[in-house]
């Protein structure tokens, strides 16, 4: 996805509630432009939908056939061991109806245990955002069906890993790469997102950001820049957060404010 079109996501979904950095949701964007450039087709599937913000995104990264799926525990909260979110089918469909693009036409909704999901459920996929349970098991086992579904150049986006409200996601995630060695390798650290691929794709990916500048291109970065740090035996593209508030966007208030008092002095008003 171009800039553009993630600047018109996030003013579209701006009232809906969800926890998705706008940061995060560029690079979602950048993903699906770099997989767009090298010919990788595949499903597009999430677990934890909450209200449907990222979903929406979702939508609109789909192209051609691509179906999207959704798996939520939605209101049978008896199955939220960690009470990591509760959302709602009834607000999800309105939101993904009203801000999805055609893809919502394909996407397929999934209201049970993300440790039920199948095979069938998921088909190939080019792109698998994980943000279900946030228990060490349930991190794991989605991973598994992550994994699984992934096609050659697919991503997986995992969120909360390095949140330190949900440490069981870290575990989870540290628990699978060690007893799947060679399964997964990461791309890029975003503000709390990871993303992960097939290590056969990193070289591929890395054309896109060597250096670290020219992927910022691709995105609007706001209060960040982007450099290479070492994580787990190699170099991985790493979102740099320069202030933890941008402030540019109340500098410039402050700044049209001074100016109409400026004009209004000179009106003599």
């Amino acid at each position: 996805m171009k800039k553009m079109d993630i600047r018109d996501y996030l003013d579209a979904t701006s009232a809906v509630k969800g926890w998705f950095f706008p940061i995060d949701a560029s690079l979602f964007g950048a993903v699906d432009e770099i997989q767009k450039l090298e010919g990788i087709k595949g499903n597009l599937f999430e677990i934890g939908v909450h209200h449907g913000k990222s979903t929406v995104l979702l939508t609109r990264m789909a192209r051609g056939d691509e179906s999207i799926g959704a798996c939520d525990i939605f209101e049978n909260q008896d199955l939220n061991k960690d009470a990591s979110g509760k959302g709602n089918l009834d607000i999800f469909r309105a939101n993904v109806r009203s801000l999805g693009r055609s893809g919502q036409e394909r996407l397929n909704v999934f209201a049970k245990s993300s440790e039920a999901l199948t095979a069938e459920d998921t088909g190939q996929c080019r792109f698998f955002h994980i943000d279900g349970g946030h228990w060490p098991e349930i991190v794991m086992a989605d991973l598994v069906t992550a994994d699984r579904a992934l096609v050659p150049g697919g991503v997986i986006a995992v969120d909360d890993v390095f949140n330190p409200n949900w440490p069981g996601v870290g575990e989870g995630f540290y628990r699978f790469m060690r007893e799947h060695p060679g399964k997964l390798a990461p791309l890029i650290i975003g503000a709390n997102k990871i993303f992960l691929a097939r290590p056969g794709f990193v070289a591929t990916f890395k054309k896109y950001c060597s250096p670290p500048k020219e992927f910022a291109k691709l995105i609007d970065t706001g209060p960040f820049s982007f450099e290479d740090k070492g994580w787990m035996g190699q170099e991985v593209l790493t979102v740099i957060r320069h202030s933890w508030v941008d402030i540019s966007p109340m500098r410039a208030a402050l700044s049209h404010m001074k100016a109409a008092r400026g004009v209004r002095q000179l009106l003599g008003r």
